[in-house]
């Protein structure tokens, strides 16, 4: 009872801001120490700047990155715009070394202590920072139900996302200066939302009259017809087959058991949960690269993108921080596939600094650096779909019970969903 007095009387409601450089390590690599110090010290300059001007308090810092509280969620909103918007002027002019910044804010009770803030508000607002992209501020939908209606700033949805180390799905947003962004976006979703319906009334149609055509046919894959085929609609998908309104190559699934929701369709990331137990996730992607540090960043700028072969050449030559189990031949909507488990070491960070990022960085997908819990074990499938090639990654939540039988039972509701892909 007196801990949790104590408990309660010293635990605040903050905003919490996370910043950090990205593409740091790729930068340092490239440039040398001494301009990776000095890009830091600049990104330093103008966090503190920012902090300082929002009334906030530097908590810490550790290498590439910076931790603050602020009195208010939308102090803290304000304060990550800043330092945006600085970093973009200033790789306006200096386009031939940028300084990529993200960032990730939360608000929410926490406890102060001598080492800091400790709380889930402030794991939060880490991963929300180690999620954006570069020049981006991601926040929660707590932060933007408590600041749309008080400061000047409009909200583009980012989808509901499972973080590391966060239980529960979150709805994220990315912050914009622009009050509009979000009637707007508001406005093309419905235009989206019927030029889908409207195209699988047409799927329907074609695959009524064409149906008998495909079957049997070599290389094939099962068409989905009649009229039980939806578009993915983000949020829980009930027992029925969808098709993806956005990834490329187009594709088709069933979802036969409830449990699974929709949390990205997007033309290189489609992305579904399992929410009940066992929890884990399904998600098809097109990688553009194979990252080789653990805790580096992609370099991007690849002219062709990793064939499927190649994406498991390379994770299997990552012997420093994965092990990448022999390749076992599968059929994946009638294409030949390459199916391997691979385990991220437990130590692939030790040599990583860093407050956001405590993941494996393993690709880069679509703009994004796509990573995977230290010390996790997930099972991917390498499938060449004509000249593109789709990668799916079935994971058990790293956040549950570490159990072999729980990831098993999440490999085998997986492998229902990717046994009745169609492409």
């Amino acid at each position: 009872m007196v801990d949790s007095h104590i408990d309660a009387e010293t635990a605040a409601y903050r905003g919490f801001l996370f910043s950090d450089v990205r593409g740091f390590t790729a930068f340092a690599e490239r440039y040398g120490n001494a301009a990776a110090a000095a890009k830091v010290a600049r990104f330093l300059e103008i966090a503190r700047k920012a902090i300082a001007g929002h009334e906030g308090a530097e908590i810490k810092t550790e290498g590439d990155a910076i931790h603050a509280v602020f009195p208010s969620a939308s102090s803290a909103v304000l304060c990550g715009l800043e330092i945006v918007d600085a970093a973009a002027e200033l790789n306006a002019h200096e386009p031939d070394s940028p300084l990529n910044l993200g960032v990730g804010v939360h608000a929410g009770e926490a406890v102060e202590t001598p080492e800091g803030y400790i709380g889930t508000a402030v794991n939060l607002a880490s991963r929300l920072c180690a999620a954006a992209l570069p020049g981006e501020v991601l926040v929660s939908s707590t932060v933007k139900n408590i600041t749309q209606n008080s400061i000047p700033i409009g909200f583009i949805t980012r989808g509901r996302r499972r973080l590391k180390g966060i239980r529960e799905p979150v709805e994220v947003y990315a912050v914009t200066r622009d009050m509009t962004a979000s009637a707007s976006r508001a406005a093309s979703s419905n235009v989206v939302l019927a030029a889908i319906l409207a195209g699988a009334t047409v799927i329907v149609v074609i695959a009524a009259v064409l149906m008998p055509q495909f079957i049997g046919t070599p290389g094939g894959s099962p068409a989905a017809t009649g009229p039980s085929v939806q578009p993915v609609a983000i949020g829980p998908l009930p027992v029925q087959r969808y098709a993806s309104a956005q990834f490329q190559p187009p594709l088709t699934f069933d979802i036969g058991e409830l449990g699974w929701s929709a949390n990205r369709d997007e033309p290189e990331i489609l992305g579904l949960l399992r929410d009940e137990s066992p929890r884990g996730s399904v998600y098809f992607l097109r990688v553009d690269e194979v990252v080789t540090s653990p805790c580096g960043e992609p370099v991007g700028g690849g002219e062709t993108r990793p064939s499927a072969a190649d994406v498991i050449t390379e994770l299997r030559a990552l012997t420093g921080h994965l092990t990448v189990e022999e390749p076992k031949p599968v059929q994946v909507g009638g294409f030949a596939a390459q199916q391997v488990d691979v385990t991220a070491s437990a130590g692939a960070l030790a040599a990583c600094g860093g407050l956001a990022g405590a993941d494996v960085t393993l690709f880069g997908v679509g703009g994004e650096t796509w990573k995977v819990s230290s010390g996790e074990r997930f099972r991917l499938i390498s499938v060449p779909v004509g000249d593109q090639a789709v990668t799916i990654v079935l994971s058990v939540d790293w956040t549950e019970t570490r159990s072999v039988q729980e990831m098993e039972q999440l490999f085998e509701a997986g492998q229902r969903i990717v046994d009745s892909v169609g492409f």
